[in-house]
């Protein structure tokens, strides 16, 4: 292979590669505050809505939905406090909901209470007295394990409340969590979204939802705070249909993009120049707008930061592999998916899942 061009001539830089209570509608306004709750932990609630109790931002596409409601007086358990989870939960506490927390790492769970957030060592205790329980997690079984068992949230959720899945699993397990739901009485939605862990600190994610249109309705105003677009996208295991067919763009189109960069940096071209001429032509996407993956293109790229993950490579790879599953169960055929699949299994054999998937460019030139 043709030697790089330096940094400085080219803008070429090597990447590291070391590794409502009740049945009827939610409560929306003049609700309340509860009395204390299961976790001593849980009085940081009072301080964290000061001065929050009317923000709200909405968005324009959703305000015909929204009745001129708004949810911060609602009561919401967060579980899950990953890379998407955590900014997710954080944006809610700081826009005024009374927010109790739970996730399996310490530190996750410390940082939020230090906002103010309450929290709770169970998911069950999380979801005691909550209006609305919010699961953000890695995979079904984990969904699963949150839910189910005498220490799931469904044990201490309330007949009509309502339960939103934002995680990406596989719709037959979706479905079944959401006839799980029903037997408890509660409403879900499965909700999975797209975006990086920027889009979630700022609330402008795509949410794609599954379930019945009223109870989507009632959590639009919740639900906007986190999305800028808010898509039904039919019933209950829609959503993360939906959310597996996103992901085949997602992550074969980073696999592209990468292998493009690869190819030009071989012969010379200044990624800068690469950026600027296929961002306004027929190669462009999401993937080369928002993740170039050699420093220097564009300030916001994880190539920026050592790769530091807006979505890791290993949670790609979970997702495609979800996608490659459904697929066989539907007999479709996804050649690419499956190269690219492999791709991202590379990442995490060479040390680089826990990065930005993103540097899946590392993995394409690490031999250079």
């Amino acid at each position: 292979m043709s030697p790089s061009p330096s940094a400085t001539s080219s803008g070429w830089s090597r990447p590291a590669t070391d590794p409502a209570r009740g049945a009827g509608r939610l409560r929306q306004t003049g609700r309340p505050v509860s009395p204390s709750r299961t976790d001593t932990a849980r009085q940081g609630h009072s301080t964290a809505r000061q001065g929050h109790g009317t923000a709200r931002t909405q968005h324009p596409q959703d305000t015909d939905s929204m009745e001129g409601t708004q949810m911060p007086d609602t009561t919401v358990a967060f579980i899950g406090l990953g890379t998407m989870g955590r900014p997710m939960a954080g944006r809610l506490l700081a826009v005024g909901y009374r927010l109790t927390v739970h996730d399996l790492l310490p530190e996750a769970v410390d940082a939020l209470a230090a906002a103010g957030a309450g929290t709770a060592r169970s998911a069950r205790s999380a979801a005691t007295g909550a209006d609305v329980v919010i699961t953000m997690l890695p995979n079904g079984p984990h969904v699963r394990a949150a839910l189910s068992g005498p220490d799931g949230a469904l044990a201490a959720m309330r007949p009509g409340g309502v339960l939103v899945d934002m995680s990406t699993i596989d719709p037959p397990t979706s479905r079944e969590l959401a006839e799980l739901a029903g037997r408890h009485g509660v409403r879900m939605l499965d909700a999975p979204v797209s975006g990086s862990s920027a889009g979630a600190a700022d609330g402008s994610l795509t949410v794609m939802v599954g379930g019945d249109a009223a109870t989507l309705a009632e959590l639009r105003p919740l639900l906007g705070e986190l999305g800028r677009t808010i898509v039904h996208c039919g019933g209950n295991g829609a959503g993360v249909s939906v959310k597996l067919a996103n992901q085949i763009i997602a992550g074969t189109s980073m696999a592209a993009v990468a292998e493009s960069y690869a190819l030009a940096r071989s012969l010379g071209v200044d990624p800068r120049l690469l950026f600027e001429v296929v961002s306004a032509g027929s190669g462009d996407c999401w993937a080369l707008r928002t993740r170039p993956p050699v420093a220097g293109v564009l300030a916001t790229s994880p190539a920026e930061n050592d790769f530091r993950p807006g979505f890791k490579g290993i949670l790609m790879c979970k997702d495609l592999d979800l996608a490659l599953a459904t697929a066989a169960a539907h007999a479709v055929d996804l050649p690419v998916t499956h190269r690219a699949r492999e791709l991202y299994a590379r990442m995490s054999e060479e040390g680089l899942g826990e990065r930005d998937f993103s540097a899946v460019f590392a993995l394409l030139t690490k031999e250079e």
